[in-house]
């Protein structure tokens, strides 16, 4: 019997090294193969030294380090792709070639040339290239920042049809799994592809691994379930709503789909949404608030004006409130049981515009909700009972709703937004509004000619050389669209030319006199109708409010000086609206300062995201690594080891054939000794 039991501890010995030995070839042949686990040979010895068995083929691995090593991964891809494209961000804002700043330099510099030199045809031909120069400037530096955010849209749409394969993929390996446990068969090579789709799904989307059983359930978002089992809940991008140019992430499940494009983070998706969010549209809206600033302030004072043509000026850049701007500054959910029948978004005042975008929701009660973009910040707003169409309208930071009659009007942040759809409003009927968001794109240049290039003043002003005080009249247009102005085309003058004259030297008067007769002055009113302006206490520094201009006389005037007031024909060398124009590049025109106060702002903001962004990336790019070797210091395989082992496990196979060996020779002894 004990060499029969010899026979059987060798014949389970050289069995249990042969698996042993396979286990080490597995192992080494797969030593370069992506996301392999090293497997091992769990040797048992038989109670009563009746030799060994292989209990288990184990795979090695570490739960908790491999689930750290999905979280590391799915951060650091969010914050290397963000990286990339903060980069390329940056460039395109700072570099000289597609700079705002220096394209608007360049601008200002042709209009101090115009100051200078206003006689010059030369200078205001140079002028009108520059003008164009600039508005192509924005619309080229719009393209490209929404180049990229179409590089996004593509980034998400491949991730996205990535993160629908893996899941699908792991779907199967969890049934699989499953099956082949319940029937004791091996699975340490699905449950290494398991563990390798988790790792490409982490890079795609942070997520929430549970282990349930054999299986693994996946939640994504604010825990919506990406798989749980069996079960795949697609992942699908859909077409932005109601802003087309930006698609949205929707999860299907239970036969319903939950859009959940703010909630993810991590991974390729979260940081494309991060880099979005934070960085490109602000960088677009900022971009097309600067152009709203550009083209309204510069129209406005354009055309206070006077060109070569003795014509007030027109329009340098489009209307910043015409149908070019205006027809894609709202949008409507598809989702609203209302339509449309008429909108716009009006700009009041630049200088109250912010970079947000809006949301509108008409919510219960007949209350409107007004959310900040992408912050969901609501702001506070007073009801009014009155329309804007009913004077004098809303007041700031109001709305009008009229869900019945489907009305909704807004006024908040330098806009008025009205909408009058077809039917009735419904409750959850949401619009959004973007009041800056394409404007750099829209922005176009209207002065082709450089006669028409207003640097004068309209006012001329005529100091009688008479005058003995030291007083210096100034002329501020108001409204060049006042009746004032009309008459200039057939008569040559103001409506009426006015003359100031000081008298009395103490206490100081003053009278304006309408002098279209000069042999018949006549004094006019300002102001309370019928109280004309005659012998009336002067204030030094005082300002007239005229119609359509003001006049102010600095200095000290002495009784007798006189100060006449007409249309400046043929001004050809006056540069007064030329230097008011030059101004604006350093007058506060938003918020926070002059426009290249704001687009200097804009390159450090992104400048430091991208800074810090940097900074996050190389550390999580070591907090990564270093999970990465401590994993592989688990699940790698290490070459020399298994060299060890297999000379060990071959020693040993046939050391056990030896035992069987010895035992028939035993056996043949033991007979033949009969």
């Amino acid at each position: 019997m004990s060499g029969f039991n010899l026979l059987n501890i060798g014949s389970q010995a050289l069995l249990a090294n042969r698996t042993a030995l396979s286990t080490v070839s597995q192992n080494i042949s797969n030593a370069s193969t992506e996301g392999y686990s090293r497997q091992k040979a769990e040797f048992v010895s038989v109670v009563g030294r009746n030799g060994t068995y292989i209990h288990d083929i184990s795979r090695s691995t570490d739960q908790f380090i491999t689930q750290q090593y999905w979280s590391d991964r799915s951060t650091y891809e969010s914050l290397n792709l963000k990286d990339t494209y903060i980069s390329q961000t940056d460039n395109l804002l700072a570099s000289s070639s597609t700079s705002i700043s220096a394209s608007l330099d360049t601008y200002y510099v042709a209009m101090q040339n115009a100051v200078d030199d206003p006689a010059s045809l030369a200078n205001r031909e140079l002028f009108v290239e520059e003008v164009d120069a600039l508005k192509r400037r924005f619309n080229n530096l719009s393209a490209q920042l929404n180049t990229q955010n179409d590089a996004i849209n593509a980034t998400m749409t491949a991730s996205a049809n990535n993160l629908k394969e893996y899941s699908t993929s792991i779907a199967q390996l969890n049934e699989q799994i499953d099956y082949l446990i319940s029937r004791d068969q091996p699975v340490n090579e699905l449950l290494d592809q398991r563990d390798l789709l988790v790792n490409k799904i982490s890079a795609i989307v942070d997520v929430n691994v549970v282990e349930q059983g054999n299986k693994f359930n996946m939640f994504i978002g604010n825990g919506q379930p990406l798989i749980v089992g069996t079960t795949v809940n697609e992942i699908e991008l859909r077409t932005g709503n109601p802003d087309t140019s930006q698609p949205d992430l929707y999860i299907n499940m239970n036969g319903s789909s939950v859009e959940i494009t703010q909630h993810v983070s991590g991974g390729i998706l979260g940081g494309a949404q991060n880099f979005r969010d934070e960085v490109l549209n602000p960088s677009i809206n900022e971009l097309g608030r600067i152009a709203l600033a550009l083209a309204e302030t510069t129209n406005e004072q354009h055309k206070k004006g006077l060109d070569l043509n003795n014509q007030l000026g027109g329009n340098v850049f489009n209307d910043i409130n015409s149908s070019d701007y205006d027809d894609n500054r709202l949008s409507a959910s598809t989702d609203n049981l209302s339509s449309i029948q008429s909108s716009y978004v009006h700009i009041d005042d630049v200088s109250k515009l912010t970079i947000d975008d809006y949301e509108l929701i008409i919510s219960d009660d007949d209350q409107l909700l007004v959310k900040r973009q992408p912050s969901g910040e609501v702001v506070s707003l007073t009801q009014s009972a009155t329309p804007t169409t009913i004077l004098p309208g809303l007041a700031d930071n109001s709305f009008y709703l009229d869900r019945l009659n489907g009305l909704v009007e807004v006024k908040l942040d330098g806009m008025t937004v009205q909408i009058q759809a077809n039917s009735n409003l419904a409750e959850g009927d949401s619009f959004t509004v973007q009041p800056t968001r394409f404007a750099a794109a829209n922005i176009d240049s209207e002065i082709t000619n450089a006669k028409q290039v207003a640097l004068a003043s309209p006012v001329r002003i005529l100091t009688n050389s008479n005058n003995q005080g030291s007083g210096v009249a100034s002329v501020e247009i108001t409204d060049p669209n006042n009746t004032v102005f009309g008459s200039i085309a057939t008569t040559d003058q103001l409506a009426p030319p006015v003359q100031v004259v000081f008298n009395n030297a103490s206490p100081m008067q003053y009278s304006i006199f309408d002098v279209s007769n000069p042999l018949d002055p006549q004094p006019i009113s300002l102001g309370t109708p019928g109280v004309v302006q005659q012998n009336l206490p002067y204030t030094a520094g005082q300002v007239f409010q005229l119609e359509g201009y003001n006049i102010e006389i600095e200095g000290t005037p002495q009784a007798g000086d006189r100060f006449d007031f007409d249309f400046n024909k043929d001004g050809v060398s006056d540069n007064r609206n030329a230097l008011a124009l030059s101004d604006i590049q350093s007058k506060k025109v938003l918020a926070d300062g002059s426009m290249q106060d704001h687009y200097s702002g804009l390159i450090e903001k992104v400048g430091a995201i991208a800074a810090s962004g940097k900074i996050n990336l190389i550390a999580s790019e070591s907090v990564l690594k270093s999970t990465e070797n401590t994993l592989a210091s688990i699940i790698g395989v290490n070459l020399d080891e298994e060299a060890a082992r297999l000379v060990q496990y071959q020693q040993a196979y046939s050391a056990s054939a030896r035992i069987i060996t010895t035992s028939q020779e035993l056996f043949s002894t033991l007979l033949q000794s009969f």
